[in-house]
């Protein structure tokens, strides 16, 4: 990508009215980024017009221990925006002749086992295999990312072992980053290259990608890489990704390398004529949900103008790349901290609409009752429902008169209908309710009894636990009135009580922006003993585990 005269790359390019001139434009991009000090973690930002660099800057040390500023040549890693080079050469190797988008995983991993459905190559690429979450089931065995070095040959373990999938391949999207494991893994083995080597040679040197390499060894030493951070409690530590996984993530690169590979693949510059139209290509869902996952990239609009992007987060890095086609626009931000969790991409967002015009839209949502309930048909509602996919529970209360669903208020269409955010809740005559989503998925929710806290009720569910799938074990233990779940890194997580037999914990761990959510069903057999249990993540569903004592 060449690089021209800020002054002449300006004056080529629109900005609001405001923006009088050069050092008026370069102020609003400036001041957007004022909370990355100079003395704290920042990152670097890069934007490209018509395939030219108009502009690009650091803020920020890249490495508080020695004062190292953040400058436009910082590597960084740049998560799961890395999956869309997985991708690529995916359809490089299938263009090559060497591998066919429908081929079975098992033609080039028979130990995977079989589950009764084919999954794919295509199904890995669009999330739509049903593999269970690779870091979730580590997470379920007390050592969640970045307290172990996992390398994708632990991942591959970790997948032969599970019995049962999130879903039928193809019907239905559940990101899973186990997908493009498997993916680098089939690079691999095809190519007779290692995934660096052949990226390397296909994509980044061909693209002029100089500053772009695999964190393949966490161990590899890098020039100019930036040093990740968290913070808490106002207190900056280390946060880096101490894994050799790869594929999914694990990309070390710049904002201008990866403007220039945006360049590169939408100018139809990779491989041979039709690839780009493979890489934009989204694979139908079986059943008629929506989904906006091609090849490793998110297609979708944003004020009516379509944008190709994906975002990515390891650790205390994080990332987006994106590009807008019709205005021949992209832009690229990547950060060394997750101090801004609330608002990670804000500055972002607002760059955004200094391109593109912000049309305002109609959220008002069209009732056909007042708010206000009928206290006695609403009373039938109330308690605990369970989403049969996952046993999340939820819960339906009311306040004041207005039905409440998880905390958000339900806008009554009629007796049986209401408004969820931007989703339809129709309840059913079984007693449950089915959500209609706005990408067309349709969530069914049983109703289910509450459950009597009582100390032996708690009691009961008290023992060691044993699964096969993820090789571990946990306890559960009564202290002061509450369940606990203890094993290695589990501490302090306490099972709230749902619907009857059923808990949910949240685990907290570095490597991931808020803690995660996990669904604890317990079992019983014909005697009412409690046997067994399953644990189960929007990503990964149905773990079971065995009551051993």
């Amino acid at each position: 990508m060449k690089r021209l005269p800020l002054l002449i790359l300006f004056a080529a390019i629109y900005f609001p009215a405001s923006a009088q001139n050069l050092s008026d434009t370069v102020n609003i991009i400036n001041n957007l980024f004022h909370r990355y000090q100079p003395k704290n973690p920042g990152g670097q930002l890069s934007i490209s017009k018509n395939g030219k660099l108009i502009f690009s800057k650091a803020w920020g040390l890249a490495d508080l221990d020695h004062h190292v500023p953040y400058t436009t040549i910082t590597v960084s890693e740049a998560g799961s925006i890395s999956k869309q080079f997985t991708a690529a050469s995916i359809l490089l190797l299938a263009q090559q002749g060497k591998l066919s988008l429908n081929d079975d995983v098992r033609k080039y991993f028979p130990q995977l086992p079989n589950y009764g459905s084919v999954i794919r190559l295509k199904n890995l690429l669009h999330h739509t295999s049903g593999l269970r979450e690779w870091s979730d089931l580590a997470a379920i065995t007390g050592w969640p990312r970045t307290t172990k070095a996992y390398g994708n040959e632990d991942v591959f373990k970790m997948l032969c072992r599970q019995k049962k999938l999130n879903n039928i391949p193809g019907t239905e999207f559940i990101y899973s980053n186990s997908n493009y494991v498997l993916l680098a893994l089939i690079v691999e083995k095809v190519s007779g290259m290692t995934l660096p080597a052949f990226t390397q040679k296909y994509i980044f040197k061909p693209a002029g990608m100089t500053h772009t390499l695999w964190r393949d060894s966490y161990k590899k030493v890098v020039p100019n890489r930036a040093i990740a951070y968290s913070k808490n409690d106002g207190i900056y530590t280390i946060d880096m990704p101490n894994e050799n996984v790869y594929g999914p993530g694990g990309l070390l690169t710049t904002t201008e390398d990866l403007l220039k590979w945006n360049d590169f693949y939408l100018n139809n510059k990779l491989g041979s004529p039709g690839l780009l139209q493979q890489q934009l290509t989204i694979e139908p869902i079986i059943g008629g949900a929506e989904t906006h996952y091609a090849a490793g990239l998110f297609i979708d609009k944003l004020n009516g103008v379509k944008e190709i992007y994906h975002d990515g987060q390891t650790a205390g890095y994080v990332g987006i790349v994106e590009s807008f086609p019709a205005l021949h626009l992209s832009i690229a931000w990547l950060s060394n901290t997750t101090e801004f969790k609330s608002g990670l991409f804000d500055e972002i967002e607002q760059i955004e609409n200094v391109f593109i015009k912000n049309t305002p839209t109609n959220t008002d949502v069209k009732t056909g009752m007042s708010s206000h309930l009928k206290l006695g048909k609403t009373k039938e509602l109330l308690g605990w429902y369970r989403y049969t996919k996952t046993n999340q529970s939820a819960k339906l209360m009311l306040n004041k008169d207005t039905l409440y669903f998880n905390d958000t208020a339900l806008k009554p269409i009629n007796d049986s209908s209401f408004i969820y955010k931007s989703s339809l809740l129709q309840f059913n005559s079984s007693g449950g309710f089915v959500l209609h989503t706005e990408d067309k998925r349709a969530l069914l929710f049983t109703k289910e009894k509450n459950s009597i806290i009582t100390s032996k009720y708690l009691q009961a569910f008290t023992g060691n636990y044993y699964s096969s799938e993820t090789e571990s074990n946990f306890t559960i233990v009564l202290k002061d009135g509450k369940l606990m779940i203890e094993k290695d890194n589990i501490k302090d997580a306490e099972l709230l009580p749902a619907y009857n037999q059923d808990f949910e914990f949240d685990l907290k761990s570095d490597a991931d922006l808020n803690p995660l959510r996990i669904n604890i069903l317990f079992k019983r057999d014909h005697k009412n003993k409690v046997v067994g249990c399953e644990l189960s993540t929007s990503d990964a569903r149905g773990v079971s585990f065995k009551k051993i004592y």
